[in-house]
């Protein structure tokens, strides 16, 4: 009898061993879902730049001007897709008297590249925010960050001085979102931690979140949890009967926007 418990002792332990392998592997495919644009492909939204971010390496934006600029808005997409089909997202934030510039990540739309770590994300968007540095002061800008995004937003408000943060169904980090699914597995694993809760710990600025009752990809309960670790720092907006992907279009975020930018 107990070689048998010894035996499936040993493949439980390997399958879960296995199971882990497989995991950390395949994550970069859970968590990025880019798509390219074809070569002649049209913009209805802005114009269109290239920000170099490392050597030969260039990341495709759309950027919206307005004649007189009040500042500057970064609008940070989600993990599908690309500029092209952000571009009804990214103008929810036109029409308020700021720039828009709405970023490509590496190997999305016509960027270069492709995403092999956190830090490498980290470091390409910090020269984005830079970029917008060179014609804006600090507290001209404006982040926004959706779903994947908010990662990246949050840590630039984090090591930055921006004038305001916006987060559109954030998690608390992507080690939250793994425990929510696979509490068993360890939290080195993950790759690209994306750590909401670490970067609103160390920011400064003001911070807003909108979050749908009924997200199916990110939980409603992430946002209450960040509004309860920080309830002097972050204003949440409930967003009712709101799935994932209508969050981003709410009447809620264009109220926020002509109430506090107009």
């Amino acid at each position: 009898m107990k070689k048998f418990f010894r035996g499936l002792l040993i493949v439980i332990i390997s399958l879960y061993t296995i199971g882990c392998g497989v995991l950390y592997v395949v994550q970069d495919d859970l968590l990025f879902r880019p798509q390219p644009i074809e070569p002649g492909t049209q913009f209805r939204f802005g114009e269109e730049l290239e920000i170099p971010v490392d050597n030969e390496v260039y990341l495709h934006a759309l950027y919206s001007r307005e004649a007189n600029p009040k500042g500057v808005i970064l609008y940070l997409h989600g993990n599908r897709g690309n500029a092209r089909w952000c571009q009804r997202q990214a103008e929810m934030f036109t029409g308020y008297g700021y720039n828009v510039l709405l970023l490509d990540y590496r190997g999305y739309g016509k960027s270069d590249g492709e995403i092999t770590s956190g830090r490498q994300l980290y470091e390409d968007v910090q020269k984005v925010y830079d970029y917008l540095k060179e014609e804006f002061s600090e507290s001209q800008i404006i982040l926004a960050g959706y779903s994947l995004g908010t990662g990246m937003a949050s840590y630039l408000a984090a090591y930055n001085n921006p004038n305001q943060l916006l987060l559109i169904a954030p998690f608390v980090s992507i080690v939250d979102m793994k425990d929510r699914i696979f509490p068993l597995i360890p939290d080195f694993l993950v790759k690209y931690p994306l750590d909401n809760k670490d970067h609103i710990n160390r920011l400064s600025c003001p911070v807003t979140i909108f979050h749908g009752t009924e997200d199916e990809v990110v939980p409603y309960d992430a946002s209450k949890d960040l509004k309860d670790f920080f309830p002097d720092k972050i204003e949440l907006v409930t967003l009712e009967n709101t799935s994932h992907r209508r969050a981003i279009f709410h009447d809620s975020i264009r109220r926020f926007l002509s109430k506090h930018l107009t």
